[in-house]
């Protein structure tokens, strides 16, 4: 039985290239893109939460060593004096409870009306439904401020003012342009088989709408509610302006009104900055998986 050589093959250079070692290569550029993508995030993300951490870290110092020179970071010793001071000194729960009244109470008229005219705008054919689109986003371009002087007015004649409903309304009618964006935007990915077969069940639009369509609009409801309702608990100018009784000042015009003439408390205005940011750090934190299905699903058009 005679055997066979087998002739050797040149292995081309570009066959060569395109075998393991180009799969070797890609997978090491993979590597560094991806090591390269991560060190981008923290250092982003560092860069996000570096004031509140330092407005954490001022909070909680002793009040000698707010003023020392060089700076420090991490302090000697730490004191819970300034969020005493904060909470003793000004109306704090009062200017707490009026910005949850206020905001809460905007954030649901916002929702509910957003809700039913994305839902209308989204399902129902009219003419001039992208003209009337256009028109609430170009509200929601209008500048705060040009709206002060006529609101001031209007508020005055009604006797609105230092009253909650002297920013309850305009939050509501500011916010809704956002949120007829965003639940449009999210009923529109939603197929309309849903509200079929609720119909064949018997369900009429509002039936399908109420036990079906909110249902599943859950995520882009809380992704609308919490934008509207971060917004409205760090609005200023109008809180400032149709507020002037103490009594009804909310949290961003309080903390504001610390400093006195000669003195700047500096720990006490962080006390009570990070005070104030605990309802919306909650709200986020406890909707945190809502938020990122509704912004990803929603508004994404």
């Amino acid at each position: 039985m005679s055997m066979t050589k087998i002739p050797n093959q040149k292995i081309s250079k570009r066959a060569y290239k395109s075998g393991p070692v180009r799969r070797s290569k890609r997978g090491a550029w993979a590597k560094a893109r991806m090591g390269l993508f991560n060190a981008s995030a923290i250092v982003l993300g560092f860069y996000a939460l570096f004031p509140v951490l330092w407005i954490l870290i001022t909070s909680l110092k002793p009040q000698a060593q707010l003023t020392t020179q060089p700076v420090t970071l991490i302090p000697s010793s730490l004191t819970l004096g300034s969020y005493r001071t904060a909470l003793g000194q000004a109306p704090f729960g009062r200017y707490y409870i009026n910005s949850l009244v206020v905001s809460v109470t905007a954030t649901l008229a916002s929702l509910i009306l957003g809700t039913f005219a994305g839902y209308a705008i989204a399902r129902l054919r009219f003419r001039f439904k992208k003209v009337i689109l256009l028109v609430i986003l170009a509200f929601s371009f209008l500048p705060p401020i040009t709206l002060v002087v006529p609101l001031f007015n209007l508020f005055r004649h009604f006797n609105l003012l230092n009253t909650y409903w002297a920013l309850i309304i305009p939050y509501t009618f500011l916010s809704l342009p956002i949120c007829v964006w965003l639940m449009n935007a999210y009923l529109q990915d939603l197929p309309k088989e849903l509200e079929e077969a609720a119909m064949v069940d018997g369900l009429g639009y509002f039936g399908a709408f109420f036990k079906i369509i909110l249902r599943v609009s859950v995520p882009g409801i809380v992704t609308a509610g919490l934008i509207i309702f971060a917004g409205d608990w760090n609005e200023f100018l109008l809180a400032l302006t149709f507020m002037t009784n103490n009594s009804m000042r909310t949290l961003p015009v309080g903390i504001a009104l610390y400093p006195g003439q000669y003195t700047f408390p500096w720990g006490i205005i962080s006390a009570a900055t990070v005070l104030a940011l605990v309802p919306v750090a909650l709200a986020v934190s406890v909707f945190q998986k809502r938020l990122i299905s509704g912004m990803t699903l929603g508004a994404v058009k």
